[in-house]
């Protein structure tokens, strides 16, 4: 049996999401190290009209429950990436993954395949988080597993970063009356603003070690 639930599209504003959520509960949730491991395969889109010039790419937010990366601060707003990389403007910085990098084998829909991709016209990152949460008593789910997503969309050329972005989300459920079922819970897709999210401005001003005005003064 696939671990995979049945794959789900959103749209919002120019931004397209398609999302393959991921879900694997332990055999037994009486062991003591039980175990559930969830997340989602996912490509998050945006697209313009043409004609432009100016290349596009996506930085993305993260609100993880386990550390992504060693300087990660859990169940707080980060930027989804190990470390700024040296760059002409601060904002590039942040853009999703590095240039050549693929998906790994352990994605069943996105294997081999760019984890991000840049033009003047559009843009996409493919990502698939996985995290695990031990946290069972006497076969209940007592762990958190809210995980949360922003995507903002950076100008290459000018190094400044569009104000609207994406916002959205999921968590894990647990059958009260039938222990060994779980469910994912989506939270769709809804339009957030760079200017008016201090939580996004702080984690994008903590990564790369400027004030919040700093980083408001990028924002197209």
């Amino acid at each position: 049996m696939s671990n995979y639930w049945p794959e789900q599209n959103f749209d919002t504003g120019k931004f397209h999401l398609q999302l393959h959520p991921y879900l694997a509960p332990p055999e037994n949730v009486f062991d003591p190290h039980a175990a559930l491991q969830y997340g989602a395969d996912f490509k998050a889109r945006f697209a313009r009209a043409a004609p432009q010039t100016d290349e596009i790419g996506l930085l993305q937010l993260i609100f993880p429950q386990t550390a992504v990366f060693p300087a990660t601060q859990v169940r707080a707003w980060n930027v989804d990436k190990r470390a700024p990389t040296p760059a002409l403007a601060p904002m590039r910085n942040c853009l999703y993954s590095e240039p050549g990098a693929v998906v790994g084998n352990h994605s069943q829909y996105y294997a081999g395949q760019p984890t991000r991709y840049l033009s003047p016209t559009e843009c996409w990152l493919i990502d698939t988080p996985r995290e695990f949460n031990n946290r069972f008593d006497q076969g209940h789910f007592t762990g958190d597993t809210t995980t949360k997503f922003a995507n903002y969309v950076v100008d290459t050329a000018t190094g400044k970063v569009f104000d609207h972005g994406m916002v959205w989300g999921y968590h894990v459920v647990q059958n009260s009356k039938k222990l060994t079922e779980f469910e994912p819970v989506i939270v769709a897709p809804k339009e957030s603003r760079l200017s008016q999210s201090n939580e996004h401005l702080d984690a994008i001003a903590r990564f790369l070690d400027l004030t919040r005005d700093q980083v408001k003064s990028y924002i197209a």
